[in-house]
């Protein structure tokens, strides 16, 4: 039985941190402190590996997100089938700050794509993730229905962040 994501709430603006900019688009990701801190030192330490970690998305507010899910509902034909790749609104893990979409910075057509299984990237994050307290969110045939997402990874590297999100 498909279980769709719960409901979460928006992260304070006070308690996000720059974890970069992505690509040369000009928006900044952010994320919460704790987490931020945590992307840091994973990306720091791929970086030393020789893999270039590309922040993509972090914080999204609701109306940020209606926007997005609208868009899908449009490549999609339905709010059924955009929920599979876009969350509802109110639904998404990045509206906690805990939840950072990556790329590889050598494969930009990778971003957001199930190709992103494919780079270096993904490989070394499978690895050394958990070491860094981020964990994929949406592996194949995961319970609450959504597509795998190989680029979506979660913080649960506290207490906080797991009762945020339902961990």
């Amino acid at each position: 039985m498909t279980q769709f994501p719960p409901t979460y709430s928006e992260a304070a603006q006070s308690e996000l941190r720059i974890v970069g900019i992505y690509r040369d688009t000009g928006r900044e990701v952010k994320l919460c402190a704790e987490a931020a801190m945590a992307l840091r030192e994973l990306m720091d330490c791929a970086e030393v590996d020789g893999v270039h970690l590309v922040p993509i998305s972090g914080f999204r507010t609701i109306s940020y997100q209606e926007g997005l899910f609208q868009k899908a509902v449009t490549k999609y034909g339905s709010e059924e089938a955009a929920a599979r790749w876009v969350a509802r609104p109110g639904h998404s893990e990045h509206h906690t700050g805990l939840a950072v979409d990556l790329g590889d910075e050598a494969n930009p057509p990778a971003d957001v794509e199930p190709a992103f299984e494919e780079t270096s990237a993904f490989r070394w994050l499978q690895t050394h993730a958990t070491r860094f307290n981020f964990e994929m969110s949406f592996p194949r045939e995961n319970p609450s229905g959504v597509n795998y997402e190989p680029w979506h990874w979660r913080f649960v590297g506290t207490l906080k962040a797991k009762q945020i999100l339902g961990r």
